[in-house]
């Protein structure tokens, strides 16, 4: 009965057997079912040196990304890992014609649990151009100042000329390179290191993009800025030439006195002016102001220039102004003399004498006869008459343009009695010694007489010596 009972139910046990594999396999599915996943990975390229020795520049059109879909069951979705995967093209398989690549996809890391590995998309398009290569002579911007007292000075850079290569489109785009240097007050030398700065035709800093690549290393370009000291150097101006006839060259204007100079220390120490030569400022036939524009760099000492932003352009004026005249008239309180002799009496003729000078106008109004200095030296002069001229002292005020001759009555004092002086006694010594002065010429002069002199004769001013009275005969 057992036997027969087991015979029987052989297909019911297998029945079961594949009924129970169903059910639990319905069961694993529904409670751990496969689900379709996608990740986004950074597409990486492989073989570029194949373009690159073409001379040829890449981009991918688009994104340069792609997405991975992939199958992965419920329970292990806690293992998925970016990681895990790898999307890249190959650019030696570029198909010229169209610039499609293959995406491609390597799992990593738990490739048990993925099923279904697939790239979206499948091909991307890769654009190429000509690669260029453009040496830069770079550009300095330094900004911010220096201490008071001092100067931001030479800036050297390391290197100073950078090569750029890139596609086309993009180095064209560039018009210079610089670097961008920024001072905090320093009162001493410094250097550092910083980036490049690229710049359009307008000046404009321009942003290029990854595939523009430079000769410097990552640290950057290398600089060092001098701080030099400040000094005021004078200008001395040197001034050649005559002015016309009638007008005369008065001085120098200029738009400053002094320039801010810097440089080396040695240099320097020596210099405390700036000449600007005669053959710059020259005044020649001049009936005017003349103006003159000079760059005053070009006077400067070797390894000496102008600090900051000190303006190299000075104006200067050479003054020239037209001469008038005036007629002054001395008298002889005016008029120095000297060399008088106590043996003598001098009588001047005229008077008052009046003397034309010239100058400017505004120097002229101010003048008197005393300010002439005028002087008249009697030296010498013995008895007689004589012509005679006054001299007057240099002055840059006036010059003098004439002056009249000047009369002068030389009198010997030895016959000369004053008047109200009473005669002394008569003795037969000093008859004798009158009979011999009567018997002597006149010692007054050509056509003056003791006569005329008691009479108070003659129109002219008397010069008088220092006189002694006449001493009485014993």
């Amino acid at each position: 009965m057992k036997e027969r009972l087991i015979s029987n139910n052989l297909g019911l046990k297998i029945l079961s057997l594949f009924l129970a594999f169903i059910i639990w396999l319905v069961v694993v599915n529904v409670s751990n079912p496969l689900v379709n996943r996608r990740r986004e990975l950074t597409l990486e390229i492989e073989n570029s040196e194949v373009l690159t020795a073409a001379r040829r520049a890449y981009e991918i059109s688009g994104k340069n990304t792609v997405t991975v879909s992939f199958d992965v069951h419920t329970r292990d979705e806690y293992r998925i890992r970016l990681s895990d995967f790898r999307a890249y093209i190959d650019l030696s398989e570029l198909y010229d014609v169209t610039g499609s690549v293959p995406v491609k996809v390597e799992v990593l890391n738990n490739s048990d649990i993925y099923e279904n590995v697939v790239p979206r998309p499948g091909v991307v398009r890769v654009t190429t151009e000509e690669l260029q290569s453009k040496p830069f002579e770079l550009q300095t911007d330094l900004r911010g100042e220096a201490a008071n007292g001092y100067v931001l000075g030479k800036v050297t850079l390391t290197p100073d000329i950078v090569t750029v290569e890139g596609p086309m489109s993009q180095v064209g785009l560039i018009s210079q390179i610089g670097v961008r240097i920024q001072a905090e007050k320093p009162n001493a030398d410094f250097e550092g290191h910083t980036n490049l700065v690229f710049y359009d035709a307008n000046g404009n800093e321009l942003d290029v993009d990854d595939r523009v690549r430079t000769d410097v290393d990552e640290t950057g370009v290398g600089y060092q800025v001098l701080v030099d000291k400040i000094k005021e150097l004078s200008l001395d101006f040197e001034v050649s030439g005559e002015v016309a006839q009638g007008y005369r060259y008065t001085g120098v204007e200029c738009s400053r006195r002094s320039v801010s100079v810097t440089g080396a220390h040695s240099g320097m120490a020596a210099v405390n002016t700036v000449r600007i030569p005669s053959s710059v400022l020259n005044v020649d036939g001049a009936t005017e102001d003349r103006i003159v524009t000079v760059d005053i760099r070009e006077f400067l000492p070797e390894g000496v220039m102008l600090a900051g932003t000190e303006d190299p352009n000075v104006e200067i004026r050479l003054c020239v102004e037209a001469l008038t005249a005036k007629t002054l008239e001395l008298t002889e309180g005016d008029i120095r003399i000297t060399g008088e002799s106590d043996d003598f009496d001098y009588r001047m003729e005229p008077g008052r004498i009046e003397v034309r000078i010239r100058g400017l106008a505004e120097e002229l109004e101010a003048l008197s006869g005393e300010d002439l200095g005028a002087s008249l030296n009697l030296e010498g002069l013995g008895g007689g008459n004589h012509t005679v001229y006054l001299d007057f002292e240099e002055s840059d005020r006036f010059v003098v343009v004439s002056q009249p001759a000047v009369e002068i009555e030389v009198i010997s004092r030895s016959g000369v009695i004053d008047a109200g002086t009473q005669p002394p006694e008569t003795t037969e010594e000093t008859t004798q010694a009158e009979s011999a002065e009567t018997k002597s010429p006149s010692v007054l002069g050509p056509g003056y007489t003791e006569e005329a002199l008691e009479a108070g004769g003659g129109s002219g001013t008397v010069i008088q010596g220092t006189t002694e009275e006449p001493k009485a005969s014993e």
